[in-house]
């Protein structure tokens, strides 16, 4: 039986990329499908599990393997334009509707 569809929300400042993945899914192969959607190499590309750089880097393995579930978040970083640096991690909150 196949699994349900699954999907993340990839952050990044005030953009939010929804992609239908798999559990078996790697996390270099939607850094690429990322680097396709933005236009930028999947090299220049850094996903976290969690907004804490120190802490939450994912390693090229599968979505499984990182306990990733349907629904998400993963934020990303871009490296710097002619640098060999990156980004902070700067993810806009919500705003809330005025009461």
């Amino acid at each position: 039986m196949a699994s349900p569809p699954m999907y993340v929300r990839v952050k990044r400042k005030t953009t939010t990329i929804f992609l239908n993945v798999e559990k078996s899914d790697s996390f270099g192969g939607i850094k690429a499908k990322i680097g396709e959607i933005i236009d930028v190499p999947a090299t220049s590309v850094r996903l976290f599990t969690t907004p804490d750089m120190a802490t939450g880097e994912t390693v090229d393995t599968a979505f499984v393997d990182n306990f990733v579930e349907s629904d998400a978040v993963l934020y990303m970083i871009l490296k710097k334009e002619g640098s060999e640096s990156w980004e902070e991690i700067d993810v806009a909150e919500a705003q809330k509707p005025a009461a």
